[in-house]
């Protein structure tokens, strides 16, 4: 029997997206706005050492790149019908809507360190608009630990040994960015690339 997209969620706090999700045309007039919003970027350099425990169980830590929200084009791809009920179908909530998105410029060097994503973000999905994005880390066997176990255990490892969570260009996969630490090793590539995330949440709770 196929394993359902719950199911895949419940065991291994992913959900992968059908390929076909998005049309081609509209990952076009992403990219082309992705390059016009580039000039007004902002810097996210946090240099502050180790992990910072927040009160929604997020975990912050040092990180560079530079940030943009993007426009109507990643609104519309955010705001979808599609990609809400696959946030939906397995997360197992009903009512999912796109809370935060953005695009992440990294340039080569550029990094951030193991964290965990906003306590508001029941599913986080990401993909690379550009090809050159590395794989992510991420420990998934640390997924219902405390913040503060989960601080305590990686404090002095900004890029621990884990496991390998591919980013797919111009297809998203979600994950349970809020409960499993992951990270980016500093991009090794000889161009900048443009990671896309997009953070879903309940509004019927």
């Amino acid at each position: 029997m196929a394993t359902t997209l719950r199911q895949t969620w419940l065991a291994e706090g992913q959900a992968p997206v059908p390929d076909d999700l998005v049309d081609a045309g509209l990952w076009e007039e992403i990219a082309a706005e992705a390059k016009r919003c580039e000039p007004y970027a902002v810097v996210r350099h946090n240099q502050r050492p180790g992990l910072l425990s927040m009160r929604d169980g997020s975990i912050t830590s040092p990180q560079r790149c530079r940030v943009h929200t993007g426009g109507a084009a990643l609104s519309a791809l955010a705001m979808s019908k599609a990609l809400a009920e696959v946030a939906g179908e397995a997360t197992g909530h009903r009512r999912m809507t796109a809370i935060r998105f953005g695009l992440k410029y990294y340039a080569p060097g550029d990094y951030m360190h193991v964290h965990r994503d906003d306590g508001k973000c029941e599913i986080t999905f990401s993909c690379g608009l550009t090809p050159g994005l590395g794989a992510m880390g991420w420990l998934p066997n640390l997924r219902y630990l405390t913040t503060e176990q989960v601080a305590g255990r990686l404090a002095d490892t900004p890029y621990p040994e884990g496991e390998k969570f591919p980013i797919r260009h111009r297809v998203l996969t979600g994950f349970d960015g809020r409960r499993i630490p992951h990270w980016r090793t500093p991009l090794d590539t000889a161009s900048r690339e443009v990671l896309i995330t997009i953070c879903f949440t309940d509004l019927s709770v």
